[in-house]
């Protein structure tokens, strides 16, 4: 295979990827429509939101304590503090998460889940956990020595820069 013939079957398996990322939103939506523990209004209000993966995560990671300082978000984001903060304004005007004010500091704030926002990061966390069997599976065909060339070369191609 010429290095030509190889670019293009990188693309084409980079391509494949990225259309697995966009169907697991329109899985987690189907998901959402088949939960009994939604409501009608509440699934309105989810699809005319149509949340990102990032802000789904968010949930997530709340989901998790039930209530987590924002401070504390902060460092479990890869994503930058203004962007955290737009997401979280967000969530917060759908009702997925609440802020909860600290009696010792006003600047300060938890965030804390809602019965909703809870119901969406289980779907999303069950969604994880399927998608993490199934890579599991894909992979068990390969040793690790292959494994590891794929890393190597895909980590290669991500350092390249065009500037």
């Amino acid at each position: 295979m010429t290095t030509e013939q190889t670019v293009i079957a990188l693309r084409q398996a980079i391509s494949s990827i990225e259309d697995h990322r966009k169907d697991f939103h329109h899985v987690l939506e189907t998901e959402m429509i088949n939960d009994p523990r939604l409501t009608d209004e509440q699934l309105l209000v989810l699809k005319k939101n149509r949340f990102n993966h990032s802000e789904v995560e968010i949930l997530s990671l709340v989901n998790q304590k039930t209530e987590l300082p924002y401070k504390t978000l902060t460092t479990q984001v890869t994503f930058s503090q203004g962007m955290l903060s737009r997401y979280i304004t967000k969530l917060l005007k759908a009702d997925l998460l609440t802020k909860v004010t600290l009696p010792d500091n006003k600047k300060a704030y938890n965030l804390r889940i809602t019965a909703t926002g809870a119901i969406l990061a289980d779907l999303h966390d069950q969604l994880h956990v399927k998608e993490r069997k199934l890579y599991a599976a894909a992979l068990a065909q390969f040793s690790e020595a292959d494994l590891a060339t794929v890393l190597a070369v895909l980590k290669a191609v991500g350092e390249v820069r065009l500037d």
